[in-house]
């Protein structure tokens, strides 16, 4: 630990046991002295307007008799990753074995206490909490009151609670809790908010700056692994959306969680952070009002909320469904939550629990309420016969950036059909063919009884065709081609090569997608050379034929 002698102004660095020492909690300003300013004899850091607050700090240490100050922005060489990691982590700690604390709110006295800056930064949470003994400073060092004098301004200000103000265990407060103390707060860099959140929770883990809103998810995977507590899931967004995982995206959305926790009762299976998704058990009943083709369930977590109203079998709920595709029972489905500005109460007693997966985060929520044809792989056309995507059918439900189709989720039997027309290349002046693949799936059975959990039934479906000449207009690509072969594959050739579409299910980051890969292979033998017959129409007609082909509603 490196600190700032209050006599000599220089650094100094301490391996094992320290001395007795003062630290300092501020808001960074202008012209802030930062540890290389120390260290470099040709900068005069102390005309510097953060150098005032420092050599105050120092002056005050003195008059407590502490001859050492740590200060973060002089402490800490930032510009080693190994040396800021290790300070974060070990920060709320620092707070915690200081002799003192002085807290230097440089907007006053020109706002009221509960108005300063001070009281919105991420870091300063944690550096109100730790220290056993604080005091607060003015802009121009006059003594403001003491953290015990203040508790209960604290409180109102803050939410803290009085008794871990005090200096009580952190542990005796929920997750979701201690996650609505820094709801309202902020920090310069994305991933602060949830480095500052480290000591809170006694979790240690690597500093990556750059990852962005992933640190605040990898704190939360963190809290999974460390509390027994489903709080952590309990907290509602202000933005109406439509699916998404587990976790929050920031603190902001525990706002309305202070007062959410645990329950005990009958002991579950601990949650469980998988590649599937987070694992829990839960009692899943049918959410009521809904249309009975779009199944939405409500499951019902080991917590609740601590009101004048509370009951006691009641517990948080939150409202989840299957992701599009899933066909397996709930053992092994996965689920993204919906609804996510809303928590919804349900019962918990005597009723059977299941487990199940719930996505983490939903990176595909934009698919969700869609049922997803993704092509994973398109032809690599033999040298020398070069094909083309001509056109897509139906166009507006092509995504071309991702190569998928969407569709309407399906509520009854009809089946869903689309087609993509490849065309050969011109070759000296001549156009010889096109591929029309098909792709489809259809709803082959569906459990309505009143207890059932079961989605419905999705069967997968494709075919592919070569044609002489080039006029897709004249199909009908709306109708349902006769052949249709399921969760397999099927091919055809044409002008020396064959074409192959095979159909599958695809898990993408734990959404289940209906797949088709298409692939090319070159003819053997005398079919290799098969080249058809020159078209019966002139070659400008042949090119008027293919840009109304391309225009038509239906391509």
């Amino acid at each position: 630990m490196r600190l700032l002698n209050s006599r000599t102004k220089v650094l100094e660095d301490f391996i094992g046991t320290t001395p007795p020492y003062a630290i300092l909690s501020h808001t960074w300003e202008k012209e802030e002295v930062v540890f290389n300013n120390l260290r470099d004899s040709n900068i005069d850091y102390t005309v510097l307007e953060g150098w005032y607050k420092i050599d105050k700090s120092c002056e005050q240490a003195l008059q407590d008799g502490l001859d050492y100050v740590w200060v973060d922005t002089v402490c800490i060489d930032k510009s080693s990753s190994a040396e800021l990691s290790e300070a974060i982590n070990s920060m709320f700690e620092w707070y915690r074995n200081s002799a003192i604390c002085y807290a230097y709110l440089c907007d006053l006295p020109a706002v009221n206490f509960g108005d300063s800056r001070w009281f919105t930064r991420g870091w300063t949470l944690q550096e109100m909490i730790a220290p056993k003994e604080l005091k607060f400073y003015d802009r121009d060092w006059m003594f403001t009151g003491t953290k015990t004098d203040l508790v209960q301004q604290l409180y109102q200000i803050t939410g803290v609670d009085t008794a871990v103000l005090g200096g009580g265990n952190l542990r005796f407060m929920s997750v979701a809790r201690r996650m609505s103390w820094t709801a309202r707060r902020q920090t310069t860099r994305v991933e602060d908010i949830a480095y500052c959140l480290l000591g809170l929770f006694e979790i240690s883990m690597p500093m990556i700056y750059g990852e962005g809103h992933k640190a605040f998810s990898r704190l939360q995977e963190e809290i999974v692994k460390e509390y027994d507590d489903q709080s952590l899931f309990a907290w509602r967004r202000r933005t109406v959306g439509n699916s998404v995982g587990l976790f929050a995206k920031s603190p902001a959305d525990f706002t309305d969680s202070a007062n959410i926790v645990p329950c005990g009762g009958r002991r579950v299976e601990p949650t469980m952070v998988t590649s599937r998704g987070l694992r829990l058990t839960t009692v899943l009943t049918k959410k009521e009002g809904h249309n009975p083709d779009d199944v939405t369930f409500l499951a019902a977590l080991s917590c609740r909320n601590v009101d004048f109203d509370m009951e006691p079998w009641k517990r948080i709920a939150l409202a989840v469904k299957r992701c599009n595709g899933n066909t397996h029972s709930d053992s092994t489905s996965t689920y993204v939550r919906l609804m996510p500005n809303e928590l919804f109460s349900a019962q918990s007693s005597r009723v059977e629990r299941a487990s199940l997966y719930i996505l983490k985060e939903n990176y595909l929520e934009d698919l969700m309420e869609s049922c997803v044809f993704w092509v994973r792989t398109m032809p690599i056309w033999v040298q020398g016969r070069p094909f083309e995507l001509a056109f897509v059918h139906p166009r507006e439900r092509w995504d071309g950036e991702n190569s998928l189709f969407r569709a309407d989720v399906l509520r009854d039997k009809s089946g869903t059909q689309f087609v993509l027309a490849f065309r050969q290349a011109y070759s000296d002046g001549e156009l010889t063919g096109y591929f029309l693949v098909f792709l489809g799936f259809y709803m082959r059975d569906q459990d309505r009884t009143a207890n059932s959990t079961e989605q419905r039934t999705l069967t997968l479906w494709c075919n592919t065709q070569f044609h002489r000449g080039w006029n897709p207009g004249a199909l009908d690509l709306d109708h349902q081609v006769e052949s249709r072969y399921r969760y397999s594959a099927h091919s055809e050739q044409g002008t020396g090569v064959i074409l192959k579409c095979y159909t599958s299910m695809a898990v993408v980051s734990g959404q289940e997608l209906y797949c088709a890969d298409l692939h090319v292979r070159a003819l053997e033998g005398p079919e290799s050379a098969l080249v058809l017959s020159k078209p019966d129409w002139n070659r400008e007609g042949l090119k008027r034929e293919c840009s109304e082909a391309e225009g038509r509603d239906v391509a």
